[in-house]
This record gives C-alpha cells, structure tokens and sequence, in this order.
C-alpha cells in the first residue's frame, strides 16, 4: 500500500515540475525601478526644506474667496454655458461661486416644476411658493449680471432677471392670470438649463434691485437657509462632516442675499442699523466658507449662531 501511493506522487511530481518549469520559462520577467540613493544629500534639496521653522513664522493666511471647483470655460467665449474656472475675484466673487449659483438655479427649477403644475394647486396655495421660487431665480440671474467673472447663463441673465422678477410679482396672488404666466416661465427656465437661449428680453426701464423684487421672500429663502439647512447641518461635528457641501452652498447664499438686502430702493436698504444687521450676516457667511474650507466644524457652528443673533437683533429692531 505504502509503495503504491510513493508511486503514485512520484507520478505527481513527474508532471508537475515540467508545467512549472515551462511556465516560468515563458513568463516575462518584470522590470523594476531600483532603490533611490540618498546618499548625495544635495539630491533632498527639492524635497525638504533646509528651514521648516522658518517658513511656518508668521500670521496664517485664509483665503476669504469662495471655493469654486467648476471646470474651466473656454477663454474665447466666456458665455457659452459653461460655469468659470477654478478661481475669479471681485465683489460678487468673494460672496458666492459661480457652482453655487449655477446649483440653486439648478435645484429651484426642480422646486417651480412642483408648484406650477395644476391650476387649482397653484391657485389654492401654491402661488406663494411660486414667489419665493422665482424672487431665488430673479436674484440669482440679476447676481450673474453684474458677475466678475465667467458664469453660466450670463449672456441670457438680463432677459432672465427681469422676466423672474416679473412673475415673483405676479405670483402675489394666485389667478389664471399669474398661473399662466408661471407656466411660460417654467418653460423658459427648463430651456435655460437644458442649453436653450429663450426669447427673454430685458426691461427698458431702468434697473433697480428694489424694483426686481421684494424684500418678503429674500427673507424667507434666507430661513430656509438658517433654519432649515445650517442649524441642523453645523449641530455637531458629524452633521457638519457628512453636508459640508450644503454648508459652504447655503453660507455663499446668505452672504450674496444679505448684500441684495443693502442694495439701493431695498426696503430699509441704506438705513444704518439696517446695514449693520445685513453685514453682520453677510460676514458670517464668509465665516462659514472659511470653516469649510479648514474643516472646522465648531467654526461653522459659532458662525451660524452669529447669524442668527443677527437675525434675531434685526427683527427685534424692526418689529417694534
């Protein structure tokens, strides 16, 4: 029995090592890159720094600037779609990117397509979320106007602005009137942002932030954002972790919208104590982008609170 299994794995053996001689034979041999050298230490001087003191003296620097992770347009044509590139600077610039507005006209068109639908709907109720939808979309296009930088939609954002601001003003009442008219812009925000260039044109009069919309729904997309999203988002280091995205969106919202709150002809735009109020809120959204940008969540948190304090102050102040 013994000889007969050491028969048996002489057998074996017999035609297994040819197989693996032949495989290894046929394989080819993989070249490797050889070990570095560091024995040269004038090789190290790209990579570390003879000093490393030296270059962490002095304050910090934190760039205020919105983060803007879009991709980069085509220089030739800064209007043809697409968003800008990596970093733009200015007024409007350091409040809001041009991803977070292209975003919120994005995400506000999902929210006009649940309001304008049915007739009775929209005239039970609904034409009040219409308002504050497109009083968002009006302030967003008039933002992407005076833009200082490449954006989306800013070749059409004039005809856009003051064809949203129309129907926010309309939208006060809900009649078949102010339905019909937000079923053409509805029609005319879902080419927009299907590539379309609709036939939106500008008003001739004059333009004035105080004429394109109303200080009421500015105020109630601004709770939104408070409320809503930032409160419960910066509550705790995990919330703050798993939405800061949503976090740097609604704090570029707020910064933008508290300054279309001081803008001339607002409602109390160029009172002092107004002001004060928009521009603390206004810093504090700033603030909020700064913690996203160093992952600091207690930042954000504080920040939030400032707003709110703020906001608190403010209609304290004027509702007395």
């Amino acid at each position: 029995m013994k000889r007969t299994r050491s028969i048996t794995w002489i057998l074996v053996i017999a035609f297994i090592l040819p197989s693996v001689w032949l495989y290894a034979q046929g394989k080819q041999q993989v070249k490797r890159a050889k070990f570095p050298d560091f024995k040269n230490r004038q090789d190290l001087k790209n990579i570390f720094f003879d000093n490393p003191q030296a270059r962490l003296d002095g304050p910090r620097q934190i760039n205020t600037a919105p983060m803007n992770t879009a991709g980069t347009s085509n220089p030739a044509n800064p209007t043809d779609g697409n968003s800008g590139g990596p970093s733009v600077t200015g007024e409007w610039a350091s409040l809001i990117s041009n991803t977070t507005l292209e975003d919120e006209i994005k995400a506000t068109k999902l929210e006009i397509d649940k309001v304008v639908g049915i007739p009775g709907k929209f005239k039970g109720g609904d034409y009040q979320f219409a308002r504050l939808h497109f009083s968002t979309l009006a302030a967003m296009f008039g933002v992407i106007a005076e833009y200082d930088g490449d954006v989306r939609w800013k070749q059409q954002s004039l005809g856009a602005r003051d064809a949203f601001g129309k129907a926010a003003a309309n939208c006060k009442v809900g009649t078949d009137a102010s339905y019909n008219e937000s079923k053409l812009r509805k029609a005319d925000l879902e080419d927009l942002v299907g590539g379309a260039s609709p036939d939106l044109k500008p008003n001739p009069d004059d333009f004035a932030w105080g004429k394109l919309m109303d200080r009421a729904p500015i105020m109630q997309r601004l709770e939104i954002a408070l409320e809503e999203r930032l409160k419960p988002q910066t509550s705790d280091a995990g919330s703050f972790e798993d939405n800061v995205e949503s976090v740097m969106h609604e704090a570029e919202i707020i910064a933008a919208m508290a300054e279309i709150l001081m803008k001339p002809e607002m409602e109390d735009g160029e009172d002092e104590d107004y002001m004060s109020f928009s521009n603390r809120m206004k810093a504090a959204g700033r603030e909020i982008v700064d913690a996203v940008k160093l992952n600091d969540a207690d930042r954000a948190s504080r920040a939030v609170g400032e707003i709110t304090k703020a906001c608190d102050e403010c209609h304290e102040f004027y509702r007395s």
